[in-house]
Parts: C-alpha cells; sequence; structure tokens
C-alpha cells in the first residue's frame, strides 16, 4: 500500500509537468486550445504554467531516489512558494513588479479587465501552500506542516470548482477574485498535486490511516475522495446544466438533492459491502485457524494447539505460580487392534476415545492429540494428586465404555509442571511415568515422582 501510494505521487508530478509543459507550448503556439479545456473559459496564465511545473518537478525530485533527500526539491519548492508571495503581494499593495507579462503581454486579459498576465488570487494562495508542503514534506520534523498545507491546497481547489460552475451558470464573476482555470482548479490542485503532495509521505502523519491495512484503512479509502469530490462535481454538472437552459433553477435544486443523497446513500452501501466482505474473511480466517489447531480425526487440538497451550501455562506458572498438571495416555495394544479390525475400526476408536476426553474434562482443561494413538491433557489449577485422581476416572470410564469389537484400555503418565520448567522437559516427565505404567502391566496410572 505504501509502494502504491509513492507511485501515486510521481505519476502526480509527471502529469503536473506534461499539463504545464502543454500550456506552454500553447501559449508559444498562440493555441486557445491548449491554454484552456473550454472554449471562452480562464486561461491558465504563463506564470501558472511555470509554477505548477516546477511544483511538480520538485515533488518528483522529492520521490525519485536519486535526487531523493537531495536539495533539488526544496529549491524547486521555494521557487514555487516565492512565485506565489511575491504575485500575492502585488495583489495586496497595488503594485505591479513587471513578472506577470515577462514571457507575454496577455492582451485576453486587458480585454476581459484583468490584469495582465497574473494568476488570480486563490492560485497564489495554492502555490504558497504548495511551496511549503514541498519544503517541509522532505522534513521529517515538519510533516505535519507538509499535510496541513496540501489539505489547505485541497480545500482552495474544491472551492474553485464549486465556484466554478455558478459562475458559467450566472455568466458573471460569483467573486471578485475568481478566475482559475478549469485545469488548474480541477485537474491539478485536485487530483494531481494536493494529493500527490499528501501521498509523498504514506504511512505517517494523517495518511498513516489511509495506507492501513486494517478496517478504516480500507474504509477511508474507499469513501473519503468520493465524499470530498462528488459533492462539488455535482453542484459544477448542476449549475452547467442550468446554463444551457437544460434545468431550471427548481430542477437544478432538485437534482442537487437527489444527488446528495445518493452519494450519502452509496455511502452507506459500501460501508456495508466493505462490513459484509470483512466478516466472510473473518469467518474463514477462523475456519482456517480452527483447522490449523484441531486434529481432523478425533476433533481435539493437534500438535499445534497443544504446543501453544502448554507454553502459555508455563509462562502464566512462571509469573504467577499458579500450579497445572499433565497426563500423556496411550491406548494399550493399539498396533494390535488396527491389525485384528482393521485401521477404519482403528480410526473409531481413536474417534471414541477423543469424545470421551472432551465428555470428562472441564472447559478450561485442555486435550489434544499429541500423535498416532497418544493424547495429551492439560489441566491449570490442578496439583499432581489431583491429576492423578482425574487421570484414574478418564481411565475408568474408558475401560468401562462398550466398545464394538474387543475390550480398549489407556494407560495414563502423569506430571506436575514445576518453577522453572521448559515444555520439552514436562512431557518428557510425563513420558516418563506413562512408560512405566507400561511396564508395570498397562491400564493403570502413574505420577512422575
Amino acid at each position: 500500500m505504501v509502494a502504491g501510494f509513492r507511485r501515486v505521487a510521481v505519476a502526480a508530478a509527471l502529469f503536473s509537468v506534461a499539463v504545464s509543459a502543454m500550456v506552454l507550448l500553447g501559449w508559444w503556439l498562440g493555441s486557445e486550445a491548449m491554454k484552456a479545456v473550454l472554449p471562452g473559459q480562464t486561461t491558465m496564465k504563463i506564470n501558472t504554467a511555470i509554477g505548477l511545473g516546477a511544483c511538480g518537478l520538485a515533488l518528483l525530485a522529492c520521490q525519485w531516489p536519486r535526487t531523493r533527500g537531495g536539495p533539488a526539491s526544496g529549491l524547486l519548492s521555494l521557487f514555487v512558494a516565492v512565485l506565489g508571495l511575491v504575485t500575492m503581494a502585488q495583489f495586496i499593495w497595488g503594485i505591479d513588479l513587471g513578472i506577470d507579462t515577462l514571457f507575454h503581454d496577455d492582451r485576453q486579459a486587458i480585454d476581459r479587465g484583468r490584469i495582465p498576465g497574473r494568476m488570480s488570487e486563490l492560485t497564489t494562495l495554492a502555490f504558497a501552500l504548495l511551496g511549503l508542503a514541498g519544503l517541509a514534506t522532505c522534513s521529517p520534523r515538519r510533516l505535519w506542516l507538509a499535510q496541513a498545507s496540501a489539505l489547505g491546497v485541497l480545500l482552495i481547489a474544491l472551492y474553485a470548482m464549486s465556484t466554478y460552475g455558478y459562475q458559467m451558470a450566472s455568466r458573471t464573476p460569483v467573486t471578485p477574485f475568481f478566475p482559475v482555470a478549469i485545469h488548474t482548479g480541477i485537474l491539478l490542485l485536485v487530483l494531481v498535486l494536493a494529493l500527490g503532495w499528501l501521498a509523498a509521505r504514506p504511512g505517517e502523519g494523517m495518511m498513516r490511516v489511509l495506507a492501513s491495512a486494517s478496517f478504516g484503512g480500507v474504509l477511508t479509502r474507499r469513501a473519503l475522495l468520493p465524499s470530498l469530490l462528488i459533492p462539488s462535481l455535482l453542484a459544477f454538472v448542476a449549475q452547467w446544466l442550468q446554463s444551457n437552459e437544460v434545468l431550471t433553477p427548481q430542477a437544478t435544486l432538485t437534482l442537487l438533492a437527489v444527488g446528495s443523497g445518493g452519494l450519502v446513500a452509496w455511502l452507506v452501501w459500501s460501508v456495508g459491502a466493505l462490513l459484509d466482505r470483512l466478516e466472510g474473511e473473518r469467518r474463514v480466517l477462523r475456519g482456517l485457524r480452527e483447522d490449523a489447531f484441531t486434529d481432523v480425526l478425533t476433533g481435539l487440538g493437534n500438535r499445534r494447539a497443544f504446543q501453544q497451550a502448554i507454553e502459555g501455562m508455563l509462562m502464566q506458572r512462571r509469573e504467577s505460580d499458579s500450579d497445572f498438571a499433565l497426563l500423556m495416555l496411550d491406548i494399550d495394544h493399539f498396533k494390535r487392534y488396527n491389525d485384528s479390525h482393521g485401521h477404519p475400526e482403528g480410526d473409531e476408536v481413536l474417534r471414541l476415545v477423543g469424545a470421551a476426553l472432551r465428555a470428562a474434562l472441564r472447559p478450561g482443561d485442555v486435550a489434544a492429540r499429541f500423535g498416532g494413538e497418544e493424547f495429551a491433557v492439560l489441566l491449570p489449577g490442578i496439583g499432581g494428586g489431583l491429576a492423578l485422581k482425574v487421570a484414574e476416572r478418564i481411565r475408568r470410564d474408558l475401560e468401562r465404555t462398550a466398545w464394538p469389537h474387543e475390550p480398549v484400555t489407556v494407560s495414563i503418565g502423569a506430571a506436575q509442571a514445576t518453577h522453572d520448567e521448559s515444555p520439552e522437559h514436562l512431557v518428557a516427565r510425563a513420558d516418563a511415568a506413562l512408560y512405566r505404567a507400561k511396564r508395570e502391566g498397562r491400564n493403570r496410572v502413574v505420577l512422575d515422582a
């Protein structure tokens, strides 16, 4: 996910540079189509194109392995910030430093009553913030400043995109400082540079949630950007339709209301679908986990489950000095039973032993098939004397079971865990007691001394 966000940042940088080059070529060739997306609409100024190209190169230098950490990104970002601040100063103090018409006299702006060659006030503010974001992004200690600046640019772009639709409907500027080229406001500021600088440091700051593989990360990636962009796009489309007399003002309001309700409904459905998918995946994972820790034949825990349980109980024993005991149980003469009655009947004996152990033990006890015809039982909170009684009860219950072909008995070895014992040593002691029970005639319980 982090690598994906970095690729987004690089793509944003390359796209910004490409659009900047196209606009500059349009000014050189005198092509209105290359300078503005829609005929008769605001064109992107030369200084705007230069600033956007420099910002794209700064973002690329911040992400490119050979230039990452070098001065290129910082110097280019500083240029973008200075360009925005100097142009803003011209607006504030009513001065002309000659930077707006340095490359072109921009007669079209004079005809419209605008200052020739000068970008809008919104664009100057966006450039100041983009330059600040570029300067701060490659500095680990100023990440919050970089992301806050990029969010500020995103808000400016969303405002510009929404206002553009109202201007198209009214045919007059909605605000005295509005004129922002549509590809400046929509394509570059929103979809490229603001999001590009945010994606430049994935997994950190506010981007940590977006880059996360958790439910919160998936939900944020799916719902955040549409919830920001769709209302502005909807307002733009509705006002454009009204300006072309496709919709009446009343129909425009209806479209906005229905569209907003549809957005909310889509977000609710998206969250529900995501929750449903995650719940399905959780059930699958739970089933896989149970399969990984369960013996298929007996339904008891397997060797892996036993190992995990005994390690946990020994750790608890060391921390809280709580007793527990281990029983090692082996079916007597099981090979002879298999040879006489066949392996399917032997499997049935193993299943019956597993069922008997589940019936005989408490909820907190752990029974596992240790291997072959050998079983292990962990008895938390029980010392050696009580473990001997539990083992004897299990042995007696199995002896009295109505077996299908011939009586089946078990031998059991018991051992009480000591304070600093390893799992291997405890199993070895219980095994030794089990072998003693077999040597002494089988069908009996022996406690490790």
